[in-house]
């Protein structure tokens, strides 16, 4: 009895799969494949036909990085400014030392053995913003020399990442400083207290954690020690503004695609969609890869840096910078071994495909733009075994 019940229901189950496949598509997914339309897969790869170096506004302020150095090819001075209210009560007391602190977490270029470096701490006299300041902004600035004892590096561990680098500032500047803040009545003189770090010929360059981002909780720090009734005190200014200026030492190699933080240097690569159809809307990318292979030997990427970059959709022909932002996609190695950085540009692609009197290429840009100065020369199209290409699945009409 129980095995004819059981042969009832497989043969019930049968039929009610029978009769649902039996049945017609719903309207939704039939009107998904038009009648008579045919599409069909394919997979093409194939070269850039045109790419530029250019250079862009650097605006280094705002960045994880503060940077200070002197390389072969770029030399980086730092400035500080610290907002915090100086006590006026320190203006009647003596003051016994200003310790600057500073937390290393980059660096670039540093031989081994590192030779010794020296780092200048001189005033700035002359109001910025780290929001605007840039490379033409530097002639502007009053930086002058003070009687501070300079940072000074005498070791290889010294530049290693979470290592304290620290200087003493000349007491006459604090005593400058807490002037300027307790005199109320003076709507004159800025209270503006900002220093500058500059550092002495060699290959000695590191970067340092700012006042925001994630180094917050190491940010640069001034110690003032002082001494009133014969009691020792101190007053930390730990909070303010950082940036710095990347001045190149010589044009870009022309050999090469450059992208580099700091300088704004960029690179711009263009595809023609002919490739996958001469006709407007008549192919789906389905995946579009771009391969950009690098020069490993003619690069330079830091230590405490992502070893990335980006590609934006660019906006026009003139000026060269111009990008839509909100089509980005990032390039990076799949592995340390090799040297072609991959990056999905499907929507860029397809944008293109449907556009071709839009298609000005995508703008390569540093992912540390305003907070490393990484190198990377890339292959150009000139380069025909390591030209740029993109590798392109679409489904056609």
């Amino acid at each position: 009895m129980k095995s004819f019940l059981k042969t009832i229901a497989i043969t019930a189950a049968i039929a009610v799969i029978l009769t649902g496949c039996s049945k017609e598509p719903s309207a939704v997914g039939i009107k998904l494949l038009p009648a008579g339309e045919k599409f069909s897969a394919h997979e093409t790869t194939y070269a850039a036909f045109a790419d530029t170096v250019f250079t862009g506004v650097a605006l280094n302020g705002g960045g994880t990085n503060i940077l200070v150095g002197n390389s072969a090819t770029v030399e980086c001075r730092a400035l500080l400014r610290f907002d915090n209210t100086i006590p006026e009560s320190l203006a009647t007391v003596q003051i016994d030392s200003a310790r600057l602190d500073l937390t290393v977490n980059y660096s670039w270029n540093i031989p081994i053995p590192a030779p010794s470096a020296t780092y200048d701490i001189e005033q700035v006299g002359t109001p910025w913003s780290s929001l605007t300041v840039t490379a033409d902004s530097l002639s502007g600035l009053s930086i002058s020399p003070t009687a501070s004892i300079p940072i000074s590096v005498t070791s290889q561990d010294s530049f290693n990442v979470g290592n304290i680098l620290s200087g003493q500032v000349d007491t006459s500047l604090m005593r400058k400083w807490i002037s300027i803040s307790a005199d109320t009545a003076d709507t004159v003189t800025p209270r503006f207290f900002s220093i500058a770090l500059v550092t002495h010929p060699g290959f000695t360059n590191v970067g340092i954690w700012g006042f925001t981002g994630f180094g917050t909780s190491t940010p640069p720090s001034l110690t003032l020690i002082y001494e009133k009734n014969g009691v020792k005190d101190s007053v930390i200014l730990n909070s303010g503004e950082g940036t710095f200026f990347a001045l190149a030492k010589g044009p870009p190699a022309a050999a090469y695609l450059d992208v580099q933080g700091g300088l704004a240097l960029r690179s711009k690569v263009r595809f023609s969609m002919k490739p996958v159809s001469d006709s407007v809307n008549k192919a789906i990318i389905n995946n579009a890869t771009m391969q950009l292979t690098l020069n490993r030997s003619a690069s330079l990427l830091g230590v405490g840096s992502v070893d990335s970059v980006v590609a934006y959709f660019s906006g026009s022909e003139t000026p060269p910078d111009s990008v839509i932002a909100s089509y980005y996609a990032y390039g990076y190695r799949q592995d340390t071994t090799s040297n072609i950085y991959v990056f999905n540009v499907t929507t860029m692609a397809q944008l293109w495909l449907n556009s071709p009197s839009n298609n000005f290429g995508v703008a390569v840009r540093s992912l540390g733009d305003n907070a490393s100065v990484d190198y990377h020369a890339f292959y150009t199209v000139k380069d025909t075994a390591h030209t740029p290409r993109i590798l392109v699945t679409y489904t056609k009409r």
